[in-house]
């Protein structure tokens, strides 16, 4: 069993629903083996503050990191909607990519040739590859398989049950949406959206929302500048 002082503490970023998500991997690591403490949530919706998620203060804005000194930090802001901005959000916060822990559910299946980066959040299910390369602040959502040698770069979201075969390239910030599948050896562009449901079979080009089978574009996606 640990000693008390290897209990890492963390301090949640996020007050949506992702929490209760995270929380529940966190609770499952620690019946593996006791290694987490949630000890602050931090939010910059004020209406928030001094709220309870799951008996964990809501603490203040994000700007309080720095009152976290020892503290580990879960990136957990990030929605469809939200996924553009979420590098600028950690630009701001100003801390070294150290300080961010990657939270994996004890019932993922992660070869060990496959790198995860931090602040990482790998949900039940998943199944990771050899050769795998995951970038910085990725989620990885329930029963979602990735296969052999892909890439996924910085801030993707990939939702519940997606399939991606060998050698696919994620670009920054794509969101992948849940039941889709990504051919072999395709590369996603960055900020891309990918629809429910939808095969990807050929590249796609960075800012663009595709979707349904067979695929076609819907929209641009307006990227900013950091990109």
């Amino acid at each position: 069993m640990n000693n008390i002082m290897n209990i890492i503490e963390i301090v949640f970023l996020g007050g949506g629903t992702s929490f209760y998500e995270v929380f529940e991997i966190i609770r499952r690591v620690n019946l593996v083996e006791h290694k987490y403490k949630i000890v602050a949530i931090l939010d910059d919706n004020p209406e928030l503050h001094g709220k309870y998620l799951n008996g964990i203060l809501i603490e203040g804005p994000l700007s309080n990191v720095d009152k976290f000194p020892n503290a580990k930090f879960i990136f957990g802001i990030g929605s469809m909607k939200t996924r553009l901005v979420r590098n600028q959000i950690f630009k701001k916060l100003n801390l070294d990519l150290s300080r961010f822990e990657t939270v994996i559910h004890p019932q993922a299946n992660i070869d060990l040739s496959a790198k995860i980066s931090p602040g990482c959040i790998i949900h039940p299910g998943a199944c990771i590859g050899n050769d795998v390369i995951i970038d910085p602040f990725v989620i990885i959502a329930v029963n979602t398989a990735i296969g052999p040698y892909t890439k996924i770069n910085s801030f993707a979201m990939i939702t519940s049950l997606v399939v991606v075969l060998s050698n696919a390239k994620i670009g920054m910030a794509a969101f992948i949406g849940s039941c889709s599948c990504i051919t072999e050896n395709v590369s996603i562009g960055k900020g891309v959206m990918i629809g429910a449901g939808t095969i990807i079979s050929r590249d796609i080009p960075d800012g663009s929302f595709f979707l349904g089978n067979p695929a076609r574009m819907i929209n641009k996606i307006e990227l900013q500048n950091d990109f």
